[in-house]
């Protein structure tokens, strides 16, 4: 098996039970809905980025069925472990360092994903990474308050 399969499973399984394992401090819609909006956005930015303006390529050039399946795994799963262990009630200081802690770990996996050809860069850095990260994991975030807002104004 390539090393780029390899990854992919091996990442797929181990972010699949650490989001099956944690404690869930979401309700289950809660976390179908933000785990269904971070691969709908992630997949979003990645067909803009890698196929149209080809910045990076996922595998192999085009879109590839084997990664499109990691993609949805690994966007929901790490979705899932972001939102259902960050800290709520804690003070934004706990919560900036919750973010960039995460943001690291994320540019870590990114970075064994490039290591193992899963990605290929073409004009992308890891730093453009380590600048996003931060804010998509604020924008989960944001996405989940708003859920909850109109989940509350529903009932």
């Amino acid at each position: 098996m390539e090393p780029h399969l390899i990854f992919m499973v091996v990442a797929s399984i181990v972010l699949s039970l650490i989001a099956y394992l944690i404690p869930k401090k979401l309700k289950w819609y809660e976390i179908y809905t933000t785990s269904s909006f971070a691969v709908l956005f992630g997949l979003l930015v990645d067909t803009i980025l890698a196929v149209k303006y080809k910045i990076y390529v996922l595998d192999k050039a085009g879109i590839q069925i084997g990664p499109l399946i990691g993609q949805v795994i690994m966007y929901s799963t790490t979705s899932a472990i972001i939102l259902n262990t960050f800290p709520y009630n804690r003070p934004v200081k706990y919560k900036i360092i919750y973010i960039l802690c995460f943001s690291f770990l994320t540019v870590i996996l990114e970075t064994i994903a490039l290591k193992c050809g899963f990605i290929k860069y073409n004009e992308w850095k890891m730093w453009y990474s380590a600048l996003c990260y931060p804010f998509l994991i604020y924008f989960l975030v944001l996405h989940l308050k708003f859920f909850q807002r109109i989940v509350k104004k529903s009932f």
